[in-house]
């Protein structure tokens, strides 16, 4: 099962190592872990040039800290992912303005249940949490060591429309998202890589880990009968079930009716953070023994939110990680409705919209049980 296999992956050994002058929680090795990334070659270097122009530098640096940290994620057993984001300062200087690393196998001390929404590039953008707003998005590059799942690529687009033009894709073998939605933004440079250690690393993970990296993507099959009986309750009780939702808040709820996880909308406090929107974080804090496949999403739209309600105030990143991990139904509660973009971008990959009429916010009886903290 996964949690079994959540369970068992969350044993594996970790000591100390080093990340340039830093020391690295995640690496199991006392040695540098750029000692163990192949060092960019001429044809590389001239590719960055090209693409970037003046932010060539920034993209360099901003492609070897992702790779270092997702070296340092795999030799400590965990995904091999990571995403960074460096900024060029008018005087040339370089600052790191994001770092991360993919967070679905969780450490094996500490309450830690894993985040199943912390990819590398959402990691990254998540614990930047209101430095987001202070960004100078134009003259940074975001450098990702694997091609970006479509809640990663939803929510760079978030990152364009405050400015962000120029991104750094470590490789694309092992896995490719829906790049062609980075074409679609307007002026967006991409640099696309084929780094062999992180394909190497990738592959190697992906053989000896096959059922974590099926989940990393939303591909473990939802057993049938568990679906069903969860699409009855939830358009049976989903008046309950948001019920107990405050505005701008989300649930994951699984087919007993047990609230998993729950997490408020904090966009406005952290700055407009994509990652903080209300549904990607209460799927992240339900934890890597959910498949979020058996499970609905509660949402109540804030207050002020009026008419139908699209994307925007559910949020990029939201959608994105509905469409990677297909939830059976999202349950849409205060008296909302949908634009029709937005249901449609989720009925197109199965998740059933479900609409809970007459749910009046906070009042009692919801019937939904939770075992787990409220965001």
């Amino acid at each position: 099962s996964l949690q079994l296999l959540i369970s068992c992956r969350a044993g594996a050994p970790r000591t100390a190592g080093v990340v340039r002058a830093a020391p690295c929680r995640l690496c199991s090795t006392a040695r540098s872990c750029s000692m163990a990334s192949a060092a960019a070659g001429p044809d590389e270097d001239a590719l960055f040039t090209q693409v970037l122009g003046p932010l060539a530098e920034a993209g360099r640096e901003a492609c070897r800290l992702a790779v270092e940290r997702a070296m340092c994620s795999g030799e400590a057993g965990r995904v091999p992912i990571a995403g960074a984001a460096v900024t060029r300062a008018a005087d040339g200087s370089l600052k790191v303005a994001a770092l991360g690393h993919n967070h679905r196998i969780p450490e094996p001390d500490g309450e830690d249940r894993g985040y199943p929404t912390d990819h590398g590039e959402t990691s990254a953008i998540r614990a930047m949490g209101a430095d987001w707003g202070a960004v100078d998005w134009p003259n940074t590059v975001f450098a990702t060591t694997l091609s970006p799942c479509v809640m990663c690529t939803r929510t760079l687009q978030v990152a364009h429309a405050r400015g962000l033009r120029s991104i750094v894709i470590a490789e694309s073998q092992s896995f490719k998202g829906p790049e062609g939605l980075f074409d679609a933004m307007s002026g967006m440079r991409v640099v696309r890589l084929t780094r062999p250690d992180m394909a190497r690393q990738m592959q190697a993970f992906a053989r000896r880990y096959p059922c974590d990296w099926a989940a990393d993507i939303g591909e473990i099959p939802p057993r049938q009968a568990v679906v069903a009986r969860l699409l009855l309750a939830a358009r049976a009780e989903g008046g309950s079930w948001c019920a107990a939702c405050k505005p701008g808040e989300a649930a994951v709820i699984d087919a007993d009716g047990t609230v998993l996880a729950s997490a408020s909308d904090d966009r406005a406090s952290a700055c407009g953070n994509p990652c903080r929107a209300a549904a990607i974080a209460a799927m992240g804090r339900a934890g890597s023994s959910v498949n979020l496949r058996e499970c609905a999403v509660a949402w109540v739209p804030l207050a002020t939110s009026t008419g139908a309600l699209g994307v925007d105030a559910f949020g990029d990143a939201s959608l994105g990680a509905c469409e990677l991990f297909r939830p059976a139904a999202l349950v849409v509660g205060g008296g909302a409705r949908l634009d029709e973009g937005l249901a449609c971008k989720l009925q197109a990959v199965g998740v059933e919209v479900i609409f809970a009429h007459g749910s009046a916010q906070g009042s009692a009886g919801a019937r939904a049980r939770s075992r787990s903290p409220r965001g």
